[in-house]
């Protein structure tokens, strides 16, 4: 294991570089992102040759330091920052003190590469970083590894979407489309679309349950839902609710869609 170098100046070259990975243009200028805290980091572990980097805090807490170490032994550079420089990189209010320089998986190219059996979860011009990697870590729970995303989606690497995605967001496939392709790609398969809306027919478990597997299942923009094209084009499910609330936000209705649709894919009970 590297020895860690000590980093006491809030303008050393290693702050500027985890800095830069905030932002689209750096990420794919160094072909780095970065994972912050103990679970996704944890997640990197797991990933054959992605780890670049470790920058512990000085104050960062027992879990984190161990898994430092961890990273560390794969011989690649180790800083130790002071509270000061860790909490500069941090996208956090409370950081625990870890984040990893990881090297993310490729992105796909073409609408081919799109497994034709197997779920999908295409997202509509998602906003919220948190919001996306939410979604992404409920996916991946009904093992859901393949994503359709339509720009001008914020992107999968923000720090905050990979820690939100509990690091799921690290080796996950995704596809890029603007609206005109993605379109074309969802009436092609729409006899496999589940399109989120809340004017369409309500979702009924015992109609979907083992008959979803394949489906690409649509999710809308926080504030705007699916566009109007959207929801001429394709086949449109609710979720079912009862009360006095208007809806359900993107995150919890995604997750419920998933659960009916793809749930005998999650690992079963002993």
């Amino acid at each position: 294991m590297n020895e860690p170098q000590l980093i006491t100046s809030r303008r050393a070259a290693i702050i500027d570089l985890a800095l830069s990975l905030r932002e689209k243009k750096g990420r794919a200028e160094h072909g780095l992102c970065f994972a912050e805290g103990a679970v996704a980091a944890d997640y990197a572990l797991k990933i054959k040759s992605a780890i670049k980097g470790v920058l512990l805090s000085q104050e960062a807490t027992a879990k984190c330091a161990a898994l430092a170490k961890k990273a560390a032994s794969r011989s690649v550079p180790f800083y130790l920052l002071t509270k000061e420089c860790f909490e500069k990189v941090s996208v956090l209010k409370n950081p625990e003190g870890l984040a990893l320089l990881v090297e993310p998986a490729e992105l796909f190219s073409e609408t081919s590469q799109l497994p034709k059996e197997g779920p999908i979860a295409c997202l509509w011009q998602l906003q919220d970083p948190g919001n996306l990697g939410t979604i992404i870590r409920s996916a991946a729970s009904f093992g859901c590894k393949d994503f359709l995303l339509v720009k001008n989606s914020v992107s999968h690497l923000h720090p905050l979407c990979i820690r939100a995605s509990a690091g799921a967001a690290l080796d996950s496939r995704f596809l890029y489309l603007d609206e005109d392709e993605a379109m074309q790609y969802l009436m092609d398969n729409s006899d496999r679309v589940c399109a989120l809306s809340g004017e369409g027919s309500s979702i009924k478990f015992d109609l979907c349950y083992n008959n979803g597997v394949n489906k690409v299942i649509v999710s809308g923009n926080e504030p705007h839902g699916l566009p109007e094209r959207a929801r001429k084009s394709l086949p449109l499910f609710s979720i079912p609710t009862e009360g006095s609330v208007e809806s359900l936000n993107v995150t919890a209705a995604s997750a419920i869609a998933y659960y009916v649709f793809w749930s005998q894919r999650a690992p079963k009970e002993k």
